[in-house]
């Protein structure tokens, strides 16, 4: 069993000047350099296996260029979170999307949105009964329509995103709306470029 622990060379019955020639060969038992040239090519070829399918550019089809954004429907009593939620969608799209932002005239499609449900729930309780942690959930439904054919390309009917603020860190309320606004506004655009 030990004769399997010696060298390639010496398992190989070669000697002198051939010992160095078979660790030239092998790679990784060479000179520094050859070793780093082979890890290097190693290390791009299993980048660019693993990185196949995977793209930077915005993945929306692009027969649609322009897209019109109305401000959304809002089904809960908590008025002006439309607003603010159509502002964080306009702004991911412009952000992470080749879409330019057109008026109805001008646009190739429109997306329709909803808030279906604004929650706040408590997460945590100190022993004086004050809110230490609480949660924000907001619910909302799309329709993404291409206005020159009337077809619809996307549909959702249930997109929620929550957000946690913590009073102990002057979060608030607001600060957490906020936060679950841009969530469900990053959640809108996957859902644009995943259903293609």
């Amino acid at each position: 069993m030990n004769n399997l622990a010696l060298t390639p060379s010496l398992r190989c019955g070669k000697t002198g000047g051939e010992k160095n020639t078979f660790r030239k060969k092998l790679f990784l038992q060479g000179d520094t350099i050859t070793d780093f040239v082979y890890f290097a090519v190693m290390v791009f070829l299993v980048m660019m296996v693993a990185s196949c399918g995977y793209s930077s550019k915005s993945l929306i089809r692009s027969n649609v260029r322009s897209i019109y954004i109305p401000i959304f429907d809002n089904n809960t009593f908590r008025r002006g979170y439309e607003f603010d939620l159509t502002k964080a969608v306009r702004d991911q799209i412009l952000m992470r999307t080749r879409l330019h932002l057109v008026d109805k005239d001008e646009a190739d499609s429109i997306l329709f949105g909803k808030i279906i449900s604004f929650d706040e729930n408590v997460l945590i309780v100190n022993s004086h009964d004050n809110i230490v942690e609480s949660r924000t959930s907001v619910r909302i439904e799309i329709r993404w329509v291409d206005k020159r054919t009337g077809r619809v390309i996307v549909e959702r009917k249930n997109i929620a995103k929550p957000a946690e603020f913590i009073t102990q860190r002057n979060e608030t309320l607001t600060s957490s709306k906020n936060e679950a606004l841009v969530n469900v506004a990053r959640g809108i655009v996957d859902t644009l470029e995943e259903d293609w």
